[in-house]
């Protein structure tokens, strides 16, 4: 029988690398990990075992501490590297902590020394200075006798619809394992988006199972789903529906404040929310006095109505648009005079006695409507529809570029400030469970997290995560690689 890779898990974060190399078979011997609120959340997910090492700061910590293992992995910091930094590259405070592995490995006698290590990084590490800290990456593992390899690769295509280049280092110190034997490249799918086969209003639609799906949506699945989620400027004593979010801030995750236009919310059009059922909200229109009630029921409606902001207080509800009235729903044609389909914002029809209601969702792949996104391109902007992703970053620079995700979300940061487009023209920021799904997370995993944790821990711990198949790819193929130097091992 085989015996199983170990591994240590360096700058841990909530655990992607010890997720994807445990799927590939390996065990974990300890990890590091200095923020207590990331380490907060790996402690929630993965079984930790009591005979496990542990290390908070990897500056304090001596080679002598280290059980002897197979692999090293992390994904060293990238805030002096990356483009989103002062690019400070190596010299940097935090980046700079690479050069704490290199000094745990001298430290270690040759020995007992891993046979194979693993760092992550941003695709800026290549360039950074002009290239020379990653000559000395390169050079510093070389020394101690580590051959490298190095592969770009790219999250969406390895089965979730988020566009993430990352540089993936694999060092190994076998005397046979260059022989022939590469990591680089990786298998990897095609990354196309989900193919719908037969059209219609939602929970009608048939996709083709090849390909990984679109950018994940607000509105419930199948029918009786939501039909989606509406913005409104949270403000004590005067909460007003608004045509547009405000700005959504980095971490941001309070409620209901006192400034007006601070911020925006969403109204969840159902009680069954799985992320904040206890935040379902109804807006209750009054005449110039419009009130915020927590509770997940309408008041009752009055033959008639077919107006907002009447007089008695509590007379009437209000509904945010998002979908088009009709007219008898249940049959494709019939004759009508006048119209049987209203606009999308228009009121609907007035309720009486012998007409059906009914609401139609336009699909997302024939609707006409886009959403135009300042770029800084000859156009001026850049139109998005359901599916794409929109960088919610720096709405208002004349420089930016590359807003919009065709079909997958576009490279998490530790703020995720990205939405998707709603009907109506509305954009709508990603969630903690959507940001992390986007990193190969399961809802599971995210649920524990999420117990310990603020959403703005979350949202932080996302982008700053490693994705889960990438990492399963890569220890694939460590472990193919491995086994067979095990029985050459064997035969010689």
């Amino acid at each position: 029988m085989t015996e199983h890779l170990t591994f240590l898990d360096f700058f841990s974060g909530v655990g992607g690398f010890r997720k994807g190399f445990e799927l590939c078979g390996m065990v974990c011997k300890g990890h590091c990990e200095i923020d207590k609120f990331a380490d907060r959340s790996y402690r929630a997910i993965h079984d930790i075992q009591e005979d496990e090492w542990y290390g908070e700061d990897i500056t304090k910590t001596e080679p002598t501490d280290l059980p002897r293992v197979n692999l090293w992995a992390g994904g060293f910091p990238c805030q002096d590297i990356s483009v989103s930094g002062r690019q400070r590259g190596l010299a940097g405070k935090r980046s700079s902590l690479f050069f704490e592995i290199i000094r745990l490995l001298k430290g270690t006698p040759a020995e007992d020394r891993p046979e194979w290590l693993v760092l992550e990084n941003v695709k800026n590490l290549l360039s950074v200075n002009r290239g020379w800290d990653f000559a000395t990456v390169l050079n510093s593992l070389a020394e101690i006798g580590y051959h490298i390899e190095y592969g770009l690769l790219n999250s969406r295509f390895h089965g979730v619809p988020q566009n993430r280049e990352r540089i993936y280092l694999v060092a190994y110190r076998h005397f046979r394992a260059d022989g022939g034997r590469k990591i680089f490249p990786v298998d990897a799918g095609d990354g196309k988006t989900l193919i719908q086969l037969i059209g219609g209003t939602q929970g009608k639609r048939v996709y083709d199972p090849a390909g990984i799906s679109c950018t994940l949506m607000s509105e419930g699945g199948g029918f009786g789903g939501r039909t989606g989620m509406y913005f409104i400027d949270l403000c004590k004593g005067n909460p007003k529906l608004t045509e547009n979010a405000r700005c959504i801030k980095a971490r941001y995750d309070s409620g209901i404040g006192n400034r007006s236009g601070d911020n925006s919310g969403v109204l969840c059009m159902g009680a069954d929310c799985p992320d904040r059922t206890d935040e379902t909200a109804l807006i209750q229109l009054k005449r110039s006095d419009p009130k915020i009630r927590e509770q997940d029921y309408t008041k009752c409606l009055i033959a008639g109505y077919n107006k907002i902001g009447v007089s008695n207080r509590g007379e009437s509800s209000g509904v945010f648009y998002g979908c088009r009235a009709v007219l008898t729903p249940d049959r494709e044609n019939k004759r009508q005079n006048g119209r049987r389909f209203k606009e999308c914002g228009e009121p609907a029809f007035c309720l009486n006695t012998q007409d059906k209601h009914g609401v139609y969702l336009c699909a997302c792949d024939s609707c006409e409507h886009a959403l135009k996104i300042k770029n800084a391109t000859a156009a001026g902007y850049a139109e998005a529809k359901c599916g794409d992703s929109i960088n919610l970053a720096f709405p208002d620079s004349n420089t930016r570029r590359g807003r919009v995700g065709k079909g997958c979300a576009q490279t998490l940061d530790t703020s995720c400030n990205q939405g998707v487009p709603l009907g109506c023209g509305r954009i709508r920021k990603l969630t903690p469970r959507e940001c992390w799904r986007l990193q190969g997370f399961s809802d599971d995993m995210f649920d524990k997290a999420a117990a310990v944790n603020s959403d703005a821990q979350l949202y932080k711990q996302a982008g700053n995560g490693v994705t889960i198949p990438v990492v399963y790819a890569v220890g694939k193929r460590i472990v193919e690689i491995q086994e067979e130097l095990n029985k050459e091992a064997i035969k010689i």
